[in-house]
């Protein structure tokens, strides 16, 4: 789950919707990262979900000249690209490419004075605290959903069906 929250009007709709599919593939190549590489799986694209917010924004109590941008990544507590005593590198993958993906959308140079205003906040969600589909899931559940090893009509290849067909309908 990703949550974008930014300044009113800081991006068009075509930017918007465009950031948030490279937010959606950048997460998901880089949390399960290096047991695989989902950002091109269309039932894990199916899960991956970007809020957009625009709202007020005030810096030390005033509005910026520029936009304001914070991106909070929940994943689930054990995701071994992101958490963990091995994690660093990936938690840092993921904040400058987040980072870079923000600025870029916007058209700005991705400089340590622009990246300023995109903020990443990390956020693990503990093991049976998910909840999709109408029921609790747990963190082996949401692998065997990933890496399809699961036997067919077991739960989570219901989930992953379930998710494809309601990925079908939309816009």
């Amino acid at each position: 789950m990703i949550e974008l929250t930014t300044t009113k009007g800081a991006l068009d709709d075509a930017a918007k919707q465009q950031l948030a599919g490279e937010l959606s593939t950048i997460v998901l190549e880089i949390e399960a990262a290096p047991l695989a590489r989902f950002g091109d799986f269309a039932h894990m694209q199916a899960l991956a979900w970007c809020f957009v917010n625009e709202q007020d924004v005030f810096v030390g109590g005033q509005r910026h000249a520029k936009p304001i941008y914070r991106v909070t990544v929940t994943i689930p507590e054990g995701a071994p690209g992101v958490f963990g005593p091995l994690a660093e590198r990936g938690r840092d993958k993921l904040v400058k490419r987040v980072t870079a993906a923000v600025l870029a959308a916007e058209g700005a140079e991705n400089t340590m004075v622009e990246a300023h205003r995109v903020w990443v906040q990390l956020r693990q969600i503990s093991n049976g605290h998910w909840a999709a589909f109408g029921e609790v899931v747990t963190l082996s559940e949401l692998a065997a959903y990933g890496l399809i090893t699961d036997e067919p009509g077991s739960k989570t290849d219901c989930m992953r069906r379930a998710a494809m067909e309601s990925v079908a309908g939309r816009e």
